[in-house]
């Protein structure tokens, strides 16, 4: 019966080497999976051989050829950008690739070292090496991810890891990338639908800057040798672009040093809770944020319970991938009192953590026993709100940006042409 050598991290998170007897790769997995955390890989002794002749040599150990600097310089390599793709977007094809792959039953570590061979983008290629380096250590792939915080995020790092606690890492990553995808094509159709306006935006603000510094000033000085007389809006004008020639770079300077003020005071803890708490009141993107997070809690959670882990460490687990930290508190406080003996429903409820209609469908799945389906369910409606809400904040922030940029240039025109009036009765 042919043997498989096989590199695996155990149940405790050591690196396990060993052989295993099966009739194929297939059943070898089969026997490893119940025994280990983690396949890093598995070779076939007989492919080991055949290695020397140069048939398989591909198989048994990475191509030198395909070597990319990340295995030989770590991660002085990841500093290789893509020009026409962002890291984020990166990120998501490589687990995109790495999920074909391992889904189709390859292991973990054999998906890794084969991405690294075989994709041609630089910046790809340096994470897969990366990864393989870190994994061929012993280390989970939650961990080897976690070196890379500009490429994964820390949400997808937690889920992964929460994946490989339950065995069920396929599942997961499907989440993930479903997940994923829907916020980049959420994010590109508001980007998108907010070209446009902030266009106009740029070019009224080009128009008004020109108007208040070279137009302006001449027309009053004309009005000035004829001996007329400014109107109102003129006087405010003319007014306000003297200020803006000699306060304007104090002004922005006040702006630029009260902006970096604020973010460095929103990285602390207190600041980021109580900017985070704010976020959640504000009129259009609260509901947003609020609709963001619950959406990718609950997906998470159904993953994890309908894994087989138990309703405290799921909870765990999810409170971890939340962003927002005054929801974060609420979870958390949620948490606690379910592990008091309080139903999950009750729980969320008490804190105000969702919605009354969402928590009593999930009051009617803890009931029933079938927690899993309802919580699916309440998925399916935060991903409806999200899109409605994101909706009508890109038809209202798309209208309400065009009709203040063609009420300042509406204004500034008036202004021109009255003052143009006023050169006129006082020639004549």
């Amino acid at each position: 019966m042919p043997k498989f050598n096989y590199k695996a991290v155990t149940a405790s998170g050591r690196t396990k080497k060993g052989t295993v007897e099966a009739a194929d790769r297939h059943l070898a997995i089969g026997q490893l999976r119940g025994k280990t955390r983690q396949i890093l890989s598995l070779t076939e002794e007989k492919s080991e051989k055949k290695a020397t002749g140069g048939n398989r040599k591909n198989i048994t150990k990475p191509d030198k050829k395909a070597e990319s600097p990340a295995t030989k310089t770590g991660k002085s390599s990841l500093k290789v950008k893509s020009r026409f793709t962002s890291k984020e977007l990166v990120g998501l094809n490589f687990l995109k690739r790495l999920l074909e792959l391992h889904s189709s039953g390859m292991p973990l570590g054999d998906s890794v070292r084969l991405l690294s061979q075989r994709i041609s983008d630089p910046q790809m290629k340096s994470i897969c090496s990366q990864l393989w380096k870190e994994l061929s250590e012993g280390r989970t792939l939650a961990a080897s991810l976690a070196t890379m915080p500009s490429v994964f995020g820390s949400s997808v790092i937690y889920v992964i890891e929460a994946g490989e606690q339950t065995g069920e890492l396929v599942p997961i990553l499907e989440k993930i990338v479903t997940y994923m995808d829907e916020r980049r094509e959420i994010k590109a159709k508001v980007l998108g639908s907010l070209v446009y306006p902030v266009f106009i935006i740029c070019v009224a603000i080009a128009v008004i800057i020109m108007v208040l510094t070279f137009l302006m000033p001449q027309i009053d000085n004309m009005l000035s040798q004829l001996g007329g007389k400014r109107n109102l809006a003129a006087h405010l004008l003319i007014e306000s672009g003297e200020l803006m020639q000699v306060g304007g770079p104090f002004i922005l300077g006040a702006f630029l040093i009260f902006g970096l003020g604020f973010m460095q005071w929103r990285r602390s803890e207190k600041g980021r809770k109580v900017t985070d708490g704010i976020l959640l009141r504000m009129p259009l993107i609260g509901p947003i944020t609020l609709y963001s997070n619950l959406f990718q809690t609950s997906n998470l959670l159904a993953t994890l319970l309908a894994s087989g882990l138990t309703t405290t460490e799921a909870l765990r687990l999810t409170e971890r991938t939340i962003d927002n930290r005054d929801l974060r508190d609420r979870f958390n406080a949620t948490r606690a009192q379910v592990n008091e003996g309080v139903a999950v429903s009750v729980a969320l409820r008490h804190n105000h953590f969702m919605p009354d209609l969402s928590l009593d469908i999930l009051s009617v799945g803890e009931d029933t026993g079938n927690l899993v389906h309802s919580l699916t369910e309440i998925t399916k409606s935060f991903r409806e709100q999200l899109s409605q809400r994101m909706n009508r904040m890109t038809v209202l922030v798309s209208s309400g940006s065009l009709t203040v940029a063609f009420a300042i240039v509406a204004v500034v025109a008036y202004v021109m042409v009255s003052s143009i009036f006023q050169v006129s009765k006082s020639i004549g």
